[in-house]
């Protein structure tokens, strides 16, 4: 080795403080930073950036990461490879997993935010500013989980017993009062997108249904099958439940679907047993879409998915589950 040599170093986490504080090497990374931090305070800390991160297709030295967030990329992970060398110049995209060289305020200051994904110290996790709020948690998911099973045998409220919605709010307001969520990051903690596409999901259902599309579509395909016999109503009444499942929720499917179904079964003189069976799991089977429920919304920020990604996945799940439903249900509860 001969003085100015530029070397690429892969250690662990725990040896970075020693190259950092040695007088004798530059680590290029450290440039710039004296205005920020002491060499004391540096970590390492891992962040995926998330779709709304600002500097997405830019390069790392254009963005200018130090100015940005006080912190210096020094490797990304991307698609299994590891880019170490020549980082500036690597044009940043969503999902990309950053190793940067900062402190624990990072963490603080973003790690609850939209433009990044977690974040965490790397080799290290930081211990809960209070050890007694993850218990305090516990609990109380714990009591409202119990308040929402046994809230049939609870005094009611105005009228009407207290359900699952009431118990959350509860509890989420408890924790905001006891500090485990701060109140002036409610904002973050909640996703409001997810809130707002799920009501409009309720609102189209409840279009489909008070405008009978829903129910003239179902009625024509299930009397159009019954020249099939039990099998070919039985197909179809999977078919439109899991169509209705993906749009308008699976509980406005199963109520559009049954008393049709139960009508078909009368009038072909058949059990309607396995018809139930059917809509019962036709309607849980949501798969292809995003809006279909409730959590497939809930994972799509998190696991930064498109509405493609659910339909490559979730069509292959649906045609086996329709396949299997199709050849055991008449098996297992004859007509």
């Amino acid at each position: 080795m001969q003085e100015a040599d530029k070397l690429v170093i892969a250690v662990k986490s725990d040896s970075l403080l020693p190259l950092i504080t040695n007088k004798k090497l530059e680590l290029k990374a450290m440039k710039g930073f004296g205005k920020f931090y002491k060499s004391t305070d540096i970590k390492q800390i891992e962040a995926v950036i998330a779709p709304r991160f600002p500097g997405i297709n830019q390069t790392i030295d254009q963005f200018d990461f130090l100015n940005h967030y006080q912190a210096e990329v020094l490797a990304v992970y991307r698609n299994g490879e590891t880019i170490s060398t020549n980082v500036g110049s690597v044009r940043m995209k969503d999902g990309d997993s950053l190793v940067l060289l900062t402190n624990e305020n990072f963490i603080k200051n973003w790690g609850e935010s939209k433009i990044f994904y977690l974040t965490s110290f790397i080799g290290e996790i930081p211990p809960p500013r209070y050890r007694g709020q993850r218990l305090i948690a516990l609990l109380l998911v714990l009591l409202m989980i119990a308040g929402a099973t046994a809230s049939q045998y609870l005094p009611k409220i105005k009228g009407a017993h207290p359900d699952m919605f009431y118990f959350a709010a509860m509890v989420a307001c408890f924790m905001t009062w006891v500090n485990i969520m701060p109140n002036r990051k409610y904002t973050k903690v909640i996703s409001w997108d997810v809130l707002i596409t799920i009501a409009c999901a309720f609102g189209l259902s409840k279009a489909l249904q008070n405008s009978g599309a829903a129910d003239a579509i179902a009625t024509t395909a299930i009397n159009f099958s019954k020249s099939w016999g039990p099998i070919g109503v039985l197909i179809t009444i999977y078919i439109i439940t899991t169509i209705f499942t993906e749009v308008i929720t699976n509980n406005a499917a199963a109520a559009l679907v049954f008393p049709i179904a139960y009508a078909a079964a009368a009038q072909l003189h058949v059990d309607p047993k396995p018809f139930f069976i059917t809509i019962c799991i036709a309607a849980s089977a949501s798969f292809a879409t995003p809006i279909g429920y409730q959590t497939n919304l809930l994972v799509q920020g998190l696991g930064n998915y498109k509405f493609i990604d659910y339909t490559k996945v979730g069509l292959p799940l649906n045609l086996i589950a329709f396949i299997i439903s199709i050849t055991l249900i008449p098996l297992i509860w004859p007509f």
